[in-house]
């Protein structure tokens, strides 16, 4: 997920330094949130480009297989066959509204969580994480989990309550967090929020009540970026993914992994399936962007005569 100006930067300093540079990545996972070309650029510029193709991560050697496929679909017939198979092989749930696709979500975390394992759960927008994230909090009070006594306040005014499982969203020394490094609530105090690993680690931090307010939020569920890289007992993605959010949400859980479908039939559900596998592209490289821009250029140099035209002609109207 590294853009092109951090590539530079990054770069420069190894030259500067004398130092060797390996990048490892997947240009079919998530692009970097600015420019991208760095994967692309690298791996033609590169004497030594090494592909990894062996699965390691899932129980079943037949879902590891059919992920190589789900990666990048030949096409839509491909797509569709990876579908078909996604769905037999209970992978696939269907649902009928937005507001049930949630619901599911809820109840995976729920489910999962009782029988002491990790969810991920991955939505495609911000806003969509929002509510799933809201509605999770609120079950939680709602079941004596979490305690509404105490609060704090992270991103977007979202309350923040002891126990609550949230993501830290900037580097900062001061504190020693990390941008996507996942926390528990442990205390809220007048004058700081106690944090602690959700791992074994248990390692403590503690951050600011004005730090809260602009860089942490709820992370029950989370998009495709705040996920990418994690192992999980269990995933559960959401039916407003792209490919990329497909592709990682459905290789983030070691034993199950399942994709929610907004259709009313299995066929539409298949289809829709198939469909977002192909939403999305691979990494742009730079002669890409550049070719795409002179495209742009040239389609605004045959409108704007015509445009001139057009003011002309009603300039004359006008006297």
């Amino acid at each position: 997920m590294m853009d092109l100006q951090t590539a530079e930067a990054l770069t420069t300093i190894t030259l500067e330094s004398r130092v060797g540079l390996a990048l490892v990545g997947d240009p079919h996972q998530a692009a970097p949130v600015g420019h991208t070309g760095a994967m692309v650029i690298a791996t033609r510029a590169t004497s030594t480009a090494i592909e990894l193709d062996t699965v390691h991560r899932f129980r079943d050697p037949a879902y590891a297989a059919l992920t190589l496929h789900l990666r990048n679909p030949r096409d839509h017939e491909h797509a569709l066959e990876i579908a078909q198979t996604l769905n037999d092989t209970g992978h696939v749930i269907r649902v009928d509204s937005t507001d049930a696709a949630r619901t599911a979500m809820v109840n995976a975390y729920f489910d999962t969580h009782a029988h002491g394992h990790t969810v991920a759960l991955i939505c495609g927008t911000n806003s969509e994480v929002d509510a799933v994230n809201t509605l999770i909090q609120e079950q939680r009070v709602t079941s004596g989990q979490l305690g509404a006594a105490t609060a704090a306040w992270g991103r977007g005014e979202q309350r923040l309550l002891e126990g609550d499982t949230v993501q830290t969203r900037r580097n900062d020394r001061s504190s020693g967090v990390e941008n996507r490094a996942t926390w528990i609530i442990h205390r809220i105090h007048p004058d700081r929020i106690d944090l602690v690993s959700p791992t074994d680690a248990g390692e403590h931090r503690w951050i600011t009540h004005d730090y809260a307010a602009d860089h942490v939020q709820l992370a029950y569920a989370s998009t495709v970026h705040g996920i990418q890289g994690d192992t999980t007992h269990t995933a559960i993605v959401g039916h407003d993914v792209n490919a990329a959010g497909l592709y990682v949400g459905l290789t983030r859980g070691r034993h199950h992994n399942t994709a929610i479908t907004l259709a009313h039939t299995d066929h539409a559900a298949i289809n829709q399936l198939a469909n977002t596998m192909l939403r999305g592209h691979d990494e742009t490289s730079i002669t890409q962007s550049v070719n795409s821009v002179r495209d742009e250029l040239r389609r605004s140099a045959r409108q704007a005569p015509q445009t001139q035209a057009l003011r002309a002609h009603g300039t004359s109207l006008a006297r």
